[in-house]
């Protein structure tokens, strides 16, 4: 079977609750109607008795828009109606009148009114107003037979079914409209999401709307936009780690083929140990880096004791620098996290502290606060709107995942990371985020 599309579906609801709707007010309003009718009858018989009774000369009374017939009896005299027996037959009559003997038990009163309806031989209803002034001897008798109701309820419920039939029209040419330009926004913006990777993501596209597909579109170009950023990022990052792998295989791969044509000594040998070192160091960044894409809570964040943790980072780097680092750090201060994580955090600002230290670094530990400083050159300040970007060009040359790493890490932990020029060199500054 078909999938119906979203149009038909709308339409398809839409009809069948008119259908259900149509059918429950059908059979409300032609009973609230027919109800209505019999009220109007019997409203009628009413006050064609006094109209009756006001005939002083009994020459009878036309009623135009009913057909009525009567008996009466009056101050010993007794009126009839010539075709009374076209509505209800002698014994029927009877049979009405025992009905309001037992109705009334007492002795009629003065004004006694009764109005019923009665079924004759011939399945038809008839209407009837009786109305006694003290004795049944002096009353008048109207009747009537189901005409008048039948023309009353016809007449009103094709007033009210013609307005509903043209509301029902109405309703349904208006959801239809309503529902295929819906639609219509839709497929733009399945075509758009669509033709996002064939137009790299440049293309935008944005309903103005404030409805909730409005709030759908807007979502998407937030997504487009930050798609675009990271596939520029990647983009740039395969550039630069084409680059920064390429100098030491091409150093590691000329020091080999010197070493198969015997042109080198031990020295050689160091430097493509070297070499392997520093591209060891690269893989790793970037495996690290990598392994931030799939970083999850998965287990409950650990109270890491943040002065046990900077000193052995500091202890690794005792024989790999001369620049004396000194040690500032509060006992009993902890950051949430994962130890390994934050030992990566500390042990990349390190080294990238080492990197451009002249003399000195500090690093101060106190309650939620972790400040790394270094005596080195100030950072360019357009460069540090950009530094955590990965591969970002640092004003010596140098580019790589260090930061990135760092920058990524703390805010998965929910902790910030600033970047300030001093007077003298530069501070990394960890503080916990207080916004949550």
């Amino acid at each position: 079977m078909k999938k119906l599309n979203i149009s038909s579906q709308f339409f398809l609801v839409f009809f069948t609750i008119i259908l259900i709707t149509s059918t429950a007010f059908s059979i409300l309003t032609m009973n609230r109607i027919r109800k209505t009718a019999e009220r109007e009858v019997y409203s009628r018989l009413s006050t064609y008795v006094y109209l009756l009774d006001l005939d002083e000369n009994k020459t009878g009374i036309n009623f135009p828009d009913m057909p009525i017939e009567y008996f009466q009896f009056s101050k010993g005299e007794f009126i009839k109606s010539p075709t009374i027996d076209n509505f209800l037959t002698t014994d029927e009559i009877d049979e009405i009148f025992e009905i309001i003997q037992k109705e009334n038990v007492n002795q009629f009163q003065e004004n006694y009114i009764f109005t019923g309806k009665y079924k004759n031989k011939n399945e038809v209803d008839i209407y009837f107003v009786f109305v006694a002034r003290g004795s049944m001897k002096d009353f008048t008798f109207l009747i009537t037979d189901n005409t008048y109701p039948k023309i009353l309820v016809k007449k009103v419920a094709g007033e009210v079914i013609l307005t509903f039939f043209l509301f029902t029209i109405t309703s349904i040419c208006v959801i239809y409209i309503w529902s295929t330009k819906f639609v219509q926004r839709i497929r733009k913006i399945q075509i758009h999401i669509i033709n996002l990777p064939k137009n790299k993501y440049k293309i935008a596209y944005s309903d103005d709307s404030l409805d909730e597909i409005g709030e759908l579109s807007r979502s998407i170009e937030e997504m487009r936009i930050e798609i675009g950023k990271n596939e520029e990022i990647k983009r740039e990052m395969l550039q630069n780690i084409s680059h920064d792998f390429k100098t030491p295989i091409a150093v590691i791969k000329s020091y080999a083929e010197a070493q198969l044509d015997g042109m080198t000594d031990e020295e050689s040998s160091k430097i493509i140990i070297s070499q392997t070192d520093i591209l060891k160091k690269k893989v790793n960044r970037l495996l690290q880096y990598n392994s931030l894409e799939y970083l999850e809570k998965n287990r409950e964040f650990e109270d890491v004791k943040m002065s046990e943790l900077i000193a052995e980072v500091v202890t690794n780097y005792k024989y790999l620098t001369n620049i004396n680092i000194e040690l500032d750090l509060k006992e009993d201060v902890y950051f949430r996290g994962y130890k390994e994580n934050l030992y990566t955090v500390i042990d990349n600002i390190l080294d990238n502290a080492k990197r451009y230290a002249k003399t000195k670094i500090k690093i101060v530990l106190r309650e939620n606060r972790l400040r790394i400083y270094n005596d080195g050159e100030a950072i360019d300040e357009q460069f540090l709107n950009s530094i955590f970007k990965p591969y970002e060009k640092g004003s010596k040359g140098e580019f790589g995942l260090g930061m990135s790493i760092v920058k990524k890490t703390l805010d998965f932990f929910d902790y910030n990371l600033k970047v300030t020029n001093e007077e003298i060199g530069v501070s990394f500054i960890i503080t916990k985020n207080t916004k949550n």
